[in-house]
């Protein structure tokens, strides 16, 4: 195809096909297929996971939005410049989020800028785009639009990627001044912010639904029983003792699901403004886990487990000793809740270089490479699941995580090398008891 057609296809506005599309209708359908395969291979990996993130921004599409307006109409001013846009780049367009000086809402991807501004590191800056190499056969500088001047910095998120730019344009060759170049940085910076700031209040919000709607799950169970025990209780007055005694049996442990539940999520509540309050003391390490390893004893039992304690160290760590108690208790309790009857967990303690290792390990199905990508994260629910019917509220191991950490600690998790299962790692700080 000629440089007239060429120029034909992206000048007159009466004409919406690009050349992509035009070549596409002369080919029979198998050539078709074969083009539009070829093309969606040669889309890079990198290029595939910005799009990823792109998705998780939610931004195309969304109506118009008074602070992003603010920022280009301030660019525009304060540049003194006929245009400024807040550009998205999407799989093929670029999607205008905000826009001052100029109609329309969108481009086709291939003869934007933007496309290539966000494959630099910082501003894109063409000032005189009919002698720059870079742009010179660009339609919107060779055609009627006549763009001489683009100044473009990156909108770069947190996850690595550049969504878009906010980006000046002029139709006269310009200089942009450092001052300039400056202002308009700092500009993007605002519109950065206010995409991670929306972003973690969506997630924040998505996160608080999750929680009411695992709340109001989970807490639905233990009063069906509490109702029903009572309503038993009182209809069977005169019942065996027996059998009164069995029914106080399921209300307490009705009870003590829905105290357990409630406080996770009290924990969680507390996590999130970093409110929980640690109260620090000499402590015990060695009576923590022998403690702990008691009260779960009765659990193991239940289901034929065993359930072992080796300490080779006597520690006292500065910590605070209900926290720490925590922190035990929680993870033992998983490994309960996710081996299978009959076989065993061992929970370990040793000291080294100032250290307190803790280790419990236990013979479940081990962990997938999605739960230790997800593992400490709040209502992360876990590829296994419990073996007695026990019930998880998806919180325990974001409160352990934040608690170890409040200690100056690291915790971590991985599956056992010689049998299955898997095995959750403490390190705190300790003194060594002389």
């Amino acid at each position: 195809m000629n440089k007239k057609y060429h120029w034909l296809i992206y000048c007159n506005k009466d004409i919406r096909i690009s050349l992509k599309e035009l070549y596409l209708v002369y080919l029979s359908p198998l050539r078709k297929l074969q083009y539009m395969m070829s093309s969606a291979l040669q889309v890079p990996k990198e290029e595939i996971e910005r799009i990823a993130v792109l998705k998780k921004y939610n931004i195309l599409d969304t109506p118009p939005d008074g602070c992003f307006d603010k920022v280009t109409k301030l660019a525009a001013t304060v540049l003194k410049v006929p245009i400024a846009i807040v550009t998205i780049v999407d799989t093929d367009r670029i999607w205008f989020k905000s826009k001052y000086g100029i109609d329309a809402n969108e481009i086709d991807r291939e003869p934007g800028l933007c496309a290539s501004a966000i494959l630099s590191n910082g501003l894109y800056l063409v000032e005189d785009a009919i002698s720059d190499p870079r742009t010179l056969s660009n339609p919107l500088v060779a055609g009627e639009f006549g763009l001489r001047f683009y100044a473009a910095v990156p909108l770069h998120v947190r996850d690595g990627y550049n969504l878009g730019t906010l980006c000046i344009i002029d139709k006269e060759p310009r200089t942009l001044s450092a001052e300039g170049k400056q202002i308009l940085e700092d500009l993007a910076q605002i519109l950065i912010d206010q995409l991670e700031l929306r972003l973690e209040a969506r997630t924040a919000n998505f996160q608080q639904n999750q929680m009411l709607g695992i709340a109001a799950h989970d807490l639905k169970n233990p009063l069906a029983t509490i109702l029903m025990s009572a309503n038993l209780i009182k209809e069977e007055s005169a019942a065996l003792p027996g059998m009164i005694h069995q029914l106080g049996n399921s209300i307490e442990r009705a009870s003590k699901r829905m105290t357990v539940l409630i406080n996770e999520l009290l924990e969680s509540a507390k996590m999130q403004t970093s409110q929980i309050p640690l109260r620090y003391s000499q402590v015990d390490f060695t009576a923590i886990i022998s403690r702990v390893a008691a009260s779960n004893l009765v659990l193991a039992n239940a289901k034929d487990q065993k359930l072992f304690v080796n300490i080779d160290s006597d520690p006292l760590i500065w910590a605070d000793e209900v926290r720490l108690s925590e922190i035990v208790d929680n993870l033992t309790n998983n490994a309960i809740k996710y081996s299978p009857p009959g076989k065993s967990i061992s929970v370990s303690l040793k000291g080294k270089d100032k250290t307190a290792t803790l280790v419990i390990a236990d013979q479940g199905p081990g962990l997938s490479g999605n739960d230790l990508q997800n593992l400490f994260l709040p209502f992360t629910r876990l590829s296994a699941r419990p073996t007695g019917d026990e019930t998880s509220t998806g919180l325990g191991l974001s409160i352990v995580k934040f608690l170890v950490e409040a200690h100056g600690g690291r915790i971590w998790a991985e599956n056992n090398k010689d049998e299955p299962g898997a095995r959750f790692v403490v390190e705190l700080p300790y003194m060594v008891l002389q």
